[in-house]
């Protein structure tokens, strides 16, 4: 009994480890190379959001509850999707992110909505370089004073 205890133990152990000398070429459950960690990344990435642009030309992202409801995902993919299906869905959503947000009046307030992607070097954003290497913007539309 015990030694059939010590070779399951030593077989686990051995699955577990196996990724840490290359054997296990796959991810899958219940084996895992951990590439989300362990591959090389980019360093450069494209996010696509929507971004308020005020009368003073100051840019701001659109909260997420602007765009669909206070879950960042749901608000990422809602763009995303509207990205995909081509520009008149990116033009629709752009509208309608855009009579959600009435302009009141006043300095500073928002303009114009605008659906961009920007590309961002990673770590430089982390270090405190937030300016977009690159924007591309998909649509653009006014917001109405009320």
């Amino acid at each position: 009994m015990r030694l059939r205890a010590y070779l399951i133990t030593t077989i686990v152990a051995g699955a577990v480890a196996a990724p840490l000398f290359g054997i296990v070429r796959s991810d899958s459950f219940p084996i895992s190379t951990y590439p989300m960690f362990a591959s090389a990344r980019a360093a450069d990435v494209s996010i696509s959001h929507v971004v308020a642009v005020r009368a003073d030309g100051e840019r701001r992202p659109v909260p997420p509850s602007a765009v669909a409801n206070a879950e960042v995902i749901q608000a990422f993919e809602t763009v995303r999707q509207a990205l995909r299906q081509g520009p008149e869905a990116t033009q629709a959503l752009c509208d309608r992110i855009a009579a959600g947000l009435v302009d009141r009046g006043g300095q500073g307030t928002t303009e114009r909505v605008e659906i961009v992607t920007d590309r961002f070097d990673a770590v430089a954003y982390f270090e405190g370089d937030t300016q977009a290497l690159a924007s591309t913007v998909h649509a653009q539309c006014e917001v109405r004073s009320s």
